[in-house]
């Protein structure tokens, strides 16, 4: 049974274990029932048997005293009613006899049926002497008669008399025997069925912890192993025992189990292993990383990490779309497995952004710093190719930023971050590969403590408005100036830009400071304009400012709110940002033009522009990088590079202005390639708006 019962469901099992139950209350109670039902049979029995008895020994009893009765009654009798005695006293003794026999039939053999027979010849004695008294009296001895009633016939009718009784005590005694037995039937037939009850309890209660036990063992171990899932090991699995609803239940749970296990290990992977190019991502990286330093640490063997990020990645996106992007990186991410090969740890940071972790073999008279180098160079010819895609080709390009293992780190976290860094120093410097060197995270260091303070100045007019002057190439006359931010710091004093400018894109700080140099170009402005003056002031603008929607609005409200005609206001921007800003901005750019502002491209011929895509923009100006002028006067073929660039701006309809004039010889290679303004040093460094209005009018009068 109790292997049976796992193999039914819950519901039949308990409907089975009722019925058993059941049919086990039902026999007991029919035992009982039958038991009692002989009892009261057999004591029916008694009673009724006893009774027989009691009434037939009565009839003798009363039979022989009537008997005597009548033997009295013929002592003094006449012979006629003699004659009716003795009809009287045939009829008791033919009632005498039945009792007689019938009392034979009923005892069985044994002390009553002794005392029976004892109580016969007794009475055959006494009619006997009955019997003779009677012939005395048919004599009419009657004397004789009366001695012989008083004496045998008497003494014969005492002893039947005690022969009865003894037949009457006989009867009480097998009476009281039988009484005796029965009651000792019926004590052990409320023993046997006070048994039949205890055995149907305990095979009840058997049955019952039987289904409890098969219900109670397959869910606790249900709810353990439910337990151990919900704490993380789906890989456990319950043990199913049977078919019933347990097993289901407990079968539900495996394959929840199993469920969370596959999404759970799906989510992992997808946590760890980036999924475009299926490389480590950064935190998988790092325990790896750590993986591969530990047994390194122990043996002071060298190991190198380099951070690489694919240069344009943003521009890609922009102009080409994202699908362009991802071919660029499934295109470096191949490049660096064909490279390494399972020899080094892969990852992607995000973004272009890739890292590379390797041991560095032990080479006497060999640097780490030039075993590194040659890795780095290894990488930049491995992984900078060209990508086809779409009849598109594309040029990928990447920056390398690079740290030492252990002198730089003894983490892959550490390793990194400082990587990192190294690779945007090499994009901050346009080279291709950087060593980490210490003193860059002290300049970090030094740039984010300048957060807050760059916040501060802004608010409490610590920055400073320089101007430098814009003039004419053929007549000298001044057309307007460019104006440039200073920050004098409280503690720290003048700050170059270089110092707070590039920290301040990062963080997007330079809006805040952009809007400063609106605000303050615009006042100067307004000055100028009240005393009659039409110089122009030229704001640089950063690629943030040109993805913040409200530029437009803030310049219009600015140019209003003075009454200022928009034409004086010039907003430069860099080539560079244009191209890495992406198509976006040039519906800014459109907006402004049509506002009436002034755009110039700053820094033409260093952000690798197309014609085309300078035909997009709604410019006035270009503006050529101070490279292109520095020493020109020396180099024939730059002169010519120089009278190209004047000439293509001029036939796009643009004013062409020099950067970075310092020599006489520079400005005549300049007025003769046709340019149409220029600053430098030449004419004036950079100054305050006082120091720049004492040098206009010394200007403008010489």
């Amino acid at each position: 049974m109790p292997l049976l019962l796992p193999r039914l469901r819950i519901g039949p099992r308990l409907a089975l274990v009722f019925s058993i139950l059941l049919v086990l209350l039902l026999l007991v109670a029919g035992m009982a029932i039958t038991r009692f039902g002989h009892f009261s049979s057999a004591l029916t029995t008694l009673v009724a048997e006893q009774a027989q008895t009691a009434e037939l020994i009565t009839d003798i009893s009363a039979g022989s005293e009537d008997a005597a009765r009548k033997l009295l009654v013929l002592i003094s009798a006449k012979r006629d009613q003699r004659v009716l005695a003795y009809a009287a006293i045939d009829a008791a003794n033919q009632r005498l006899n039945k009792a007689l026999t019938l009392l034979d039939q009923r005892l069985p053999a044994g002390p009553r049926h002794a005392a029976f027979e004892l109580m016969r010849s007794r009475l055959e004695d006494y009619r006997a002497h009955y019997g003779f008294t009677a012939d005395l009296l048919e004599a009419e001895l009657f004397e004789e008669a009366r001695r012989m009633l008083g004496a045998e016939t008497e003494a014969s009718l005492s002893r039947l008399a005690e022969a009865i009784r003894d037949l009457s005590s006989a009867e009480q005694v097998a009476s009281f025997a039988e009484a005796t037995r029965l009651r000792e039937q019926i004590a052990r037939d409320r023993d046997a069925v006070l048994l039949a009850c205890l055995v149907a309890l305990l095979l009840g209660l058997a049955l019952a912890a039987a289904v409890t036990r098969s219900i109670t063992v397959p869910l606790s171990k249900t709810e353990d192993g439910a337990g151990l899932i919900a704490a993380g090991n789906y890989e456990h699995r319950i043990e199913r025992q049977g078919s019933d609803e347990v097993s289901r239940v407990s079968g539900a749970v495996n394959t929840l189990a199993q469920t969370v296990g596959d999404r759970e290990r799906q989510l992992r992977h997808q946590a760890n292993i980036d999924l475009l190019t299926g490389l480590a991502q950064r935190a998988h990286f790092i325990r790896l990383g750590d993986e591969l330093l530990q047994p390194l640490l122990a043996t002071q063997a060298a190991a190198l990490l380099l951070c690489m990020d694919v240069d344009r990645l943003k521009t890609i996106n922009n102009i080409l779309g994202f699908e362009a992007g991802d071919a660029v990186l499934l295109g470096a991410a191949g490049k660096l497995r064909e490279l390494f090969d399972n020899e080094a740890c892969l990852g992607r940071l995000g973004g272009g952004t890739f890292v590379v972790l390797l041991a560095l073999p032990s080479v006497q008279g060999t640097s780490k710093a030039l075993q590194a180098q040659a890795v780095a160079d290894k990488v930049l010819q491995a992984v900078q190719h060209i990508v086809c895609w779409q009849g598109q080709t594309l040029d990928l390009s990447i920056s390398l930023g690079m740290t030492l293992f252990p002198e730089h780190g003894q983490g892959c976290e550490a390793l990194v971050r400082l990587a990192e860094q190294a690779m945007f120093e090499s994009k901050r410097l346009r080279s291709h590969a950087s060593l980490y060197v210490p003193t860059l995270e002290a300049a970090r260091k030094q740039q984010l403590s300048l957060l807050s303070d760059l916040q501060e100045a802004v608010a409490h007019n610590h920055l400073r408005q320089f101007l430098q002057p814009k003039v004419s190439a053929l007549d000298g006359s001044l057309k307007g100036v460019e104006a440039l931010v200073r920050w004098q710091h409280p503690l720290r004093g003048w700050l170059p830009p270089s110092d707070f400018v590039p920290f301040a894109e990062q963080t997007g700080r330079i809006r805040q400071i952009t809007q400063w140099m609106l605000e303050r170009a615009v006042r100067t402005l307004s000055a100028w304009h009240a005393q009659g003056l039409s110089l122009s002031i030229a704001v640089n603008v950063s690629t943030l400012d040109l993805q913040d929607p409200s530029l437009v609005g803030r310049v219009a409200a600015l140019l209003s709110e003075a009454d200022l005609p928009p034409h004086l206001l010039h907003l430069e921007l860099t080539e560079s940002g244009l191209m890495a800003a992406g198509p976006e901005p040039i519906q800014m750019l459109h907006a402004l033009f049509e506002l009436g502002v002034k755009l110039s491209i700053d820094d033409f011929g260093t952000g690798q522009s197309s014609l085309a895509y300078l035909q997009m923009l709604p410019v006035h100006e270009l503006k050529i990088d101070r490279s292109f002028v520095d020493g020109v006067n020396f180099d024939a073929r730059r002169q010519e590079l120089l009278g190209s660039i004047v000439k293509l701006g001029h036939s796009l309809r643009l004013t062409v202005t020099a950067e970075g004039v310092e020599t006489e010889a520079e400005m005549l290679v300049l007025r003769s390639a046709g340019c149409d303004l220029v600053q430098g040093y030449l004419l004036a460094k950079p100054m305050d708006t006082s120091a720049f209005e004492l040098w206009r009018e010394q200007y403008q009068a010489s």
